[in-house]
């Protein structure tokens, strides 16, 4: 199988990684309060394993309609869009996540024995999509270029490697829902043991932000190695980071702009007041070493810009062991406008 191929064929668990990135980069960077949004979880948590340290969820069709989204967006135009191979997948399947995407959810587990660089590489995951799927196309396209089983149940397309729960697989579990699984089996999706969903401490969280279009729900005693950020592994900040025992993500489109927040709960108010304190000192540096000439030589005039913009608008709070943060996207960022106020 040629690694054209293979990329084609998984790059709907690919922009599903994609979307969880996002929620990291956020939960990193931005933020004042969160956006509460209580509700009950969605019908499709009750197809993931309950175990999972973290869980992202997603209502794409709500966000792409909403007035936030209605001149377009970086998110659901990526360069990958471009991609030869990526049209080609598009043409045979008839897939295209910008269009045909609806709902997700994803089951994430960090993988300790990896150490790769590459966020992808380093989780396992299972996740289910809703969307539009031409079954047959699909299938027609697999078949040329992955490994297909069935076994007494629904046919599973296998690709990478071929040590059972190491590669990528995934399954329709109805015309308009499939799952997806990297680097484990998909035997918990297709066959569930009757149990609770999440433990309680995680439900409690998801119920807090579970009416929102977006929003992801993490627990963690060691976010540094969690997140593989090797330059973190000593320092004030490591040790931080450290003490953040659970992070809570959310969005939801608020009338022309859409609001970002995320929570933070370290182990202590002296953490949470000095994680606090410090993730502002590092807001307003990094606002400093964008304005710095060595930053204008090696960065497009652009995109110092926006980036400028997005750290300009950015808070950071804290209420007793919470450091709470918040960006509103305007509609000149979500278009990757440089020209942002």
């Amino acid at each position: 199988m040629t690694s054209s191929g293979k990329r084609a064929l998984i790059f709907v668990a690919i922009f599903i990684l994609i979307l969880a990135g996002v929620g990291f980069y956020f939960i990193h960077g931005f933020g004042k309060s969160p956006v509460l949004a209580p509700g009950a979880p969605p019908d499709l948590f009750s197809l993931l394993p309950s175990d999972a340290p973290i869980v992202v969820y997603g209502d794409v069709a709500a966000v792409k309609n909403s007035p936030a989204f209605a001149n377009g967006s970086v998110l659901f135009n990526p360069g990958v869009a471009q991609d030869p191979n990526y049209r080609d997948f598009v043409e045979q399947t008839g897939f295209d996540y910008s269009r045909d995407l609806d709902r997700f959810v994803i089951a994430i587990w960090p993988d300790s024995e990896t150490s790769s660089p590459v966020l992808a590489e380093r989780i396992k995951l299972i996740a289910i999509a809703e969307g539009r799927f031409d079954r047959a196309k699909i299938d027609s396209y697999a078949r040329r270029t992955s490994r297909v089983s069935n076994g007494n149940g629904p046919v599973v397309y296998e690709s990478g490697p071929t040590t059972p729960g190491q590669g990528f697989y995934f399954t329709f579990l109805e015309p308009n829902r499939i799952a997806l699984a990297q680097k484990m089996s998909l035997d918990s999706v297709l066959h569930p043991q009757p149990g609770s969903l999440q433990d309680s401490d995680t439900r409690q969280r998801i119920a807090r932000v579970s009416g929102a279009e977006f929003f992801a729900v993490a627990r963690t005693d060691d976010l540094p190695k969690a997140i593989g950020a090797h330059e973190l592994q000593s320092g004030q900040l490591n040790r931080l980071l450290k003490s953040v025992r659970h992070i809570t993500l959310s969005g939801r489109p608020d009338g022309n702009n859409f609001s970002l927040a995320a929570e933070a709960e370290c182990d202590s108010l002296s953490n949470a007041l000095q994680l606090a304190g410090l993730l502002d000192t590092l807001r307003w540096f990094g606002r400093a070493a964008l304005a710095s000439p060595q930053a204008r030589e090696q960065m497009h005039a652009n995109d110092i810009a926006l980036l400028d913009s997005l750290l300009r608008l950015t808070s950071v709070s804290h209420d007793s062991n919470l450091v709470r943060l918040k960006l509103q996207l305007t509609p000149q960022v979500l278009q990757g406008n440089s020209k942002a106020k």
